[in-house]
């Protein structure tokens, strides 16, 4: 039982409240009843809460789930597994408080607790970093207001607040623009289906986000060509420039440089948490770190694919836990014509520098396919897949042009020699280059750029 929502799975919860009475059995919270590996965002609720178990203020039971940025304040009643903002809590609760005189609760499974007249101080959220109107320090959506009366936090865009106009219409012949900071917050208020296109580089400096720029999209985002630099994000779950790419979601030829990203829960990356759609032609340069003790799937670029990722590198320094990769930190999707350099730590799941881990699901076969690693810069001389090779041999065209498919499920072949500008043996849509004998092989769209 939920004051808005029952039962939550896999879903996406964000700019909402509740001050109804809920009450139920188990599992009861003031605004999500059960949030199983579902998303709760910048939320509020007001209600009183009872019932016998699992009753949280905010959220009854959090299973697998990110709850970030939220509140309660409404009365708890309950004689088991109860807390002020979280009654049952094994997922991950960032940036988010309760009221413990109001509530009645001086504990809970999630949060942190403080008194009503804290509640009402805009610095117990600032120092958290919830995004306020009027300043740029903690993002650009430009979520919460605190009422000129006084009293708890408001969402802005329940209370007149109007964001920024875009230019376009959003459709494919007419995508809306990007070209500021501010726009950039914006797009949580459009159409997470629409087309967007980049037409400016982006310098975020000066700007930490609590959470993803782009929590959850499902349209066209083009970068054409240009980069967004300096995003710096620390908070819980779901964590990049994008939080979640849903199916039918593209993203192409975008660069993200010098990314400053830290995360203490699940699915970490440079530029998307979780993938179910395509990114084309983008890279992310910088750091991408996971701090969380039995948190996973940390990535350079994506933490976790269940699409396509095509044409794309990183450089990115990349340190967690478990499936930690340079590139991708766990696949059940494609990955193709794709490279990492940057250096790679972790505790278990560690790839050899490109996917930290891959699993095979029935009716999938992964594989790596005519490709290798450098076993002496990345100091490993084993890998889950692949083939190993010497600095001196992963800088001669000669081993990538005259690679051997790999055998698969069913008896087919991938893979095979690569293909490289000004050949046509293995076929002849260029995309590799290389400076013989002083660097790695290149993407064709790198020296496009030069």
């Amino acid at each position: 039982m939920g004051g808005l929502a029952g039962h939550s799975y896999w879903g996406y919860v964000t700019y909402c409240y509740s001050t109804g009475v809920v009450s139920g059995n188990s599992g009861v919270g003031g605004l999500v009843g059960e949030n199983n590996s579902g998303t709760v965002t910048q939320c509020y609720s007001t209600g009183t809460v009872s019932g016998d178990g699992g009753v949280g203020g905010l959220v009854g039971d959090n299973y697998g789930g990110s709850v970030a940025q939220c509140y309660s304040t409404g009365s708890v009643i309950s004689s088991d597994s109860v807390g002020g903002l979280v009654g049952n809590n094994q997922g991950d609760v960032t940036g988010c408080f309760w009221d413990t005189q109001s509530s009645g609760r001086g504990k809970s499974a999630g949060g942190t607790g403080l008194t009503t007249a804290q509640m009402q101080d805009i610095q117990a959220y600032v120092a958290a970093g919830w995004d306020w109107v009027g300043e740029m320090e903690n993002g650009t959506h430009e979520v919460w207001q605190m009422p000129e009366a006084g009293s708890y936090p408001i969402l802005a865009i329940l209370s007149g607040y109007a964001p920024p106009r875009l230019q376009g219409l959003g459709t494919a012949d007419d995508p809306y623009l990007i070209a500021r900071a501010v726009e950039l917050g914006a797009m949580m208020y459009y159409s997470p289906d629409a087309h967007y296109r980049l037409a400016a580089s982006i310098d975020l400096s000066g700007i930490r986000w609590g959470m993803a720029v782009i929590p959850r999209f499902a349209g066209t985002f083009d970068g054409s060509g240009h980069t967004i630099s300096h995003l710096r994000i620390q908070g819980g779950s779901y964590l990049g420039l994008f939080g979640q790419l849903d199916s039918g979601a593209e993203v192409k030829d975008l660069g993200l440089v010098d990314v400053n990203i830290t995360g203490s829960g699940s699915c970490i990356g440079g530029l998307a948490a979780e993938n179910v759609g395509t990114v084309t032609q983008c890279y992310s340069t910088g750091a991408v770190s996971g701090t969380g003790t039995v948190r996973w799937y940390v990535g350079g670029l994506v933490a976790s694919n269940d699409g396509t990722v095509t044409q794309c590198y990183s450089t990115a320094a990349v340190s967690g836990n478990w499936g930690v990769g340079g590139l991708v930190g766990d696949n059940d999707g494609q990955v193709t014509c794709c490279y990492s350099t940057g250096a790679v730590h972790g505790r278990d799941g560690v790839g050899g520098g490109l996917i930290g881990d891959t699993f095979h699901y029935s009716g999938m076969f992964v594989c790596a396919a005519a490709s290798f690693w450098d076993t002496q810069t990345s100091g490993q001389s084993k890998s889950a897949g692949g083939t190993g090779k010497t600095t001196a041999q992963m800088q001669t065209a000669r081993t990538f042009l005259t690679a051997t498919g790999t055998t698969v499920f069913g008896g087919g072949v991938i893979g095979g020699g690569w293909d490289f500008v000004d050949e046509t043996a293995n076929g002849t849509e260029d995309i590799w280059w290389i400076l013989e004998g002083k660097d790695y092989p290149k993407l064709w769209w790198e020296a496009a750029k030069k």
